[in-house]
């Protein structure tokens, strides 16, 4: 119907608002079994993120649009188009070159799907391989390229492919072959498209890294058959937070960059590969607005870590005075909710008149906003060795404080942590599993948290094979995983009433059941499979 030279989509389980909610997204990294496509879809529609009639994308992640920005800025809007990935058909013709997806986990490798599908498929996976598909036909017939980027785009690469052989997924059933020579774990560099990701997917090249600027010039590459099988682009393309090109269509969730990096140094986490950036309070209110056009007026702020807004302290302290003006900012904007992905626990602990101000802001005195802290693990020798400066202003030693006072902070101002710890670091020794677990059900059972914990499989970029599976893991891992999945399930079944407030009453209904299903299920799966892997069931899992 188009057939415009450049087409940009990704899969369908990037493409939805989650009702609101950032935290359904996760259902994308679950197992599909578990949450058949008539569940998924009534949690994360998709239908208003699109246009019926053409498949354009009305809504899209971040990432996709400041691609699709920079394109237009070269190309001219009217050779860049967005699609929605059910109509990708629509979109694509013998004029279409190149067909550049953002995704953010292809395979379903990432971190929080290898922590709750097990050796399922999950819809990250699953939706990938699907539209991968139909990408294929279309390419068969029209010639054009396919590029991937974003996030999870590593995913594609040797060696990083090996992890699923490895694991014995449930992806061999979609491979009619593997290849089985051996790999080199010496370095990400030295890593190249996998063949069945090339052969059976169609995937012509991926790109890692932040291409925003570099855009153009990569999609030139490729039309004229000279860009690399996997290309490049680091942060240090980008000279200037305004060489950064401002989205002009909706983003999902009101969604919007208020920084890029981190600062905090921690050596397990890829964000920290990026230089730390601030976006002006003005240039994210213009792009707020965007999205409040569109009638979403809610905001969520995309950053590594809300508390490090503005601030080049060197003990970390956060600049209070300019986190707090850019929600007024939003508000005064005409924003009606503002809310935000990471945070850490020392950030919140060291400004609690602040997080009290920004529930303020939100009007939280009834309702609950989740967040996103990282509590990774509790022991104070992991912390210094692997990051000290995620703890700051603190020490390591005042960790476990510091995590208790800023759970207080954010529960008493009706903040909703969805709190992520890494299952399985090469480094970490038996006792400080058993630390981590004993923590946890503290802040379960002594200090009735409101928030739920994410214990998430250590996944290493560089080094694959010390990435941590089930089959991996010891008997002490097994119980810190538990313990979280015990909490969780009291959590779920406590609050999925309020949760699904904003679901119609057939919808809220159908959904309550199903959690109480599956938190049967969950608890009951672990225990079989424990016991499948150490012939019995411990005092601990009654």
């Amino acid at each position: 119907m188009f057939g415009k030279r450049f087409v940009l989509s990704a899969d369908r389980s990037q493409m939805s608002n989650y009702r609101g909610n950032f935290l359904y997204g996760f259902l994308s990294c679950g197992p599909a079994k578990v949450s058949p496509e008539p569940i998924y879809s009534m949690i994360c529609p998709t239908t208003d993120t699109y246009n019926q009639r053409t498949g354009e994308l009305i809504l899209a992640p971040v990432g996709l649009r400041r691609i699709q920005s920079s394109l237009e800025k070269t190309f001219g809007s009217s050779s860049v188009h967005s699609q929605h990935p059910f109509e990708v058909e629509k979109a694509i013709n013998g004029s279409t070159t190149v067909v550049g997806l953002t995704e953010m986990s292809p395979l379903g490798i990432g971190t929080v799907d290898t922590a709750i599908s097990w050796k399922n498929d999950n819809w990250n996976r699953k939706w990938f391989i699907s539209l991968m598909q139909r990408l294929k036909k279309l390419k068969e017939r029209f010639g054009f390229k396919v590029v991937v980027g974003g996030p999870g785009s590593w995913q594609l690469l040797h060696p990083f492919t090996d992890f699923l052989r490895r694991q014995g997924t449930s992806i061999a059933r979609y491979a009619s072959h593997f290849t089985n020579s051996p790999r080199s774990f010496s370095t990400k560099l030295d890593t190249k498209i996998d063949e069945w990701v090339k052969e059976e997917l169609g995937v012509d090249h991926v790109v890692e890294g932040e291409a925003d600027v570099t855009a153009p010039r990569i999609f030139e590459q490729i039309e004229s058959g000279n860009a690399p099988e996997v290309i490049r682009s680091f942060t240090n393309t980008i000279q200037s937070i305004e060489d950064i090109p401002e989205i002009t269509a909706g983003t999902l969730t009101g969604s919007i960059e208020i920084m890029r990096g981190c600062g905090r140094g921690c050596d397990f986490c890829a964000p920290n590969l990026r230089m730390k950036r601030d976006f002006p309070v003005e240039r994210i209110v213009r792009e707020a607005k965007i999205n409040m056009k569109l009638g979403h007026s809610s905001v969520w702020l995309l950053s590594e870590e809300l508390t490090l807004y503005g601030c080049d302290s060197k003990d970390k302290t956060p600049n209070e005075d300019a986190i707090v003006q850019l929600f007024l900012a939003l508000k005064n904007g005409g924003a009606s909710r503002i809310g935000c992905t990471h945070w850490t626990f020392a950030g919140v602990r060291a400004a609690p008149n602040m997080i009290k101000r920004l529930s303020e802001i939100n009007d939280l005195k009834n309702d609950w906003m989740g967040v996103q802290p990282g509590l990774e693990w509790i022991s104070p020798r992991l912390v210094k060795k692997f990051m000290p400066y995620k703890v700051k202003p603190y020490s390591p030693e005042e960790y476990p404080e510091t995590v208790e006072e800023a759970v207080k902070i954010m529960n008493t101002n009706h903040y909703y942590p969805a709190i992520t710890l890494i299952v399985g670091h090469p480094e970490e020794q038996n006792d400080e599993v058993d630390m981590t677990t004993q923590f946890i059900e503290k802040l379960s059972k002594v200090n009735r948290m409101r928030g739920i914990f994410a214990p998430l499989l250590y996944v290493d970029y560089y080094r694959p094979e010390r990435t941590m599976d089930y089959d991996m893991m010891s008997e002490h891992h097994w119980r810190l995983y538990y313990a979280c999945w015990r909490h969780n399930a009291k959590e779920f079944s406590d609050n999925i009433w309020l949760a699904t407030q904003q679901f119609g009453a057939l919808n809220r209904l159908v959904t309550v059941i199903g959690v109480h299903v599956l938190n049967f299920y969950i608890l009951r799966f672990l225990k079989s499979e424990f016991k499948r892997r150490f012939g019995f069931i411990p005092n601990w899992m009654e």
